[in-house]
């Protein structure tokens, strides 16, 4: 794909690969600059932080609650938790298209956030849940003694503790958010609000592929996901290891 988005057309259509070529700069030029590719990748960005950081603050409310305190029917709330994750999104398209109509959050940054949250939250609740139930109670029955309040036993002790789950969840509901095209599709009718998916699916042309356009416009897409994962790889792989461990 980081070879055919410095390709020609041309080259990039050859039956036989073309492995030494001189490489061209047009494909990112079209990309970033004329047709406003990179305005589509800011609203991939601003939706995936804000979709992905609301996530953990209702994942994170959610599984500590239900750690800490007998709720009446505990098992089956999270049970339906879970089984929102199991519906098909094809199956949920419509009805979430009617209501935000009539809500009036089509075309928007809430609307697509609102969507990828509830997408991205059973997964980040039953993630978290290994790793509240395995945290020693008795360090926070020992800060209650010292005289801190619940807020300050919750963000001084165990968001510090369970740092490794939060940023292995907030990952991949990023992720998810980043390359999520039915619902962006769907529900953002205008370009200006079109998301990098989106974006990338108006090359393919009905009249022909634009390649080397794809490739480049991949390649771009590919680079912030991989930086992140690359900075924070150590939290991630041991993130999913305990969460896996401990559920």
């Amino acid at each position: 794909m980081i070879s055919t988005s410095f390709k020609e057309l041309n080259q990039a259509f050859t039956t036989k690969p073309t492995w030494f070529f001189t490489p061209t700069k047009s494909n990112y030029n079209r990309v970033l600059i004329e047709s406003g590719f990179s305005l589509k990748l800011l609203n991939s960005l601003l939706i995936g932080v804000s979709a992905s950081l609301l996530t953990l603050l209702i994942a994170c409310s959610l599984s500590y609650t239900y750690t800490r305190f007998k709720l009446a029917g505990s098992k089956h709330v999270l049970f339906w938790i879970l089984s929102l994750r199991i519906i098909p999104p094809i199956v949920a398209v419509v009805p979430i298209y009617i209501l935000f109509r009539t809500m009036g959050l089509l075309d928007s940054y809430l609307g697509l956030i609102m969507v990828y949250i509830f997408m991205n939250l059973p997964l980040s609740v039953w993630l978290l849940l290994g790793f509240f139930k395995d945290l020693p109670l008795e360090l926070e029955e020992a800060a209650l003694i010292d005289g801190c309040s619940r807020f300050g036993v919750f963000f001084r002790i165990v968001i510090p503790i369970v740092k490794p789950g939060l940023i292995a969840a907030g990952l991949l509901s990023f992720i998810f958010c980043w390359n999520e095209f039915l619902f962006a599709s769907i529900l953002s009718g205008s370009s200006r609000m079109s998301t990098a998916p989106v974006g990338l699916y108006e090359y393919a042309t009905p009249v022909s592929m634009l390649w080397g356009h794809i490739a480049a416009a991949g390649t771009v897409m590919l680079i912030p996901v991989a930086i992140i994962a690359i900075v924070v790889q150590k939290h991630m792989v041991r993130g999913l290891t305990l969460g896996a461990v401990k559920g």
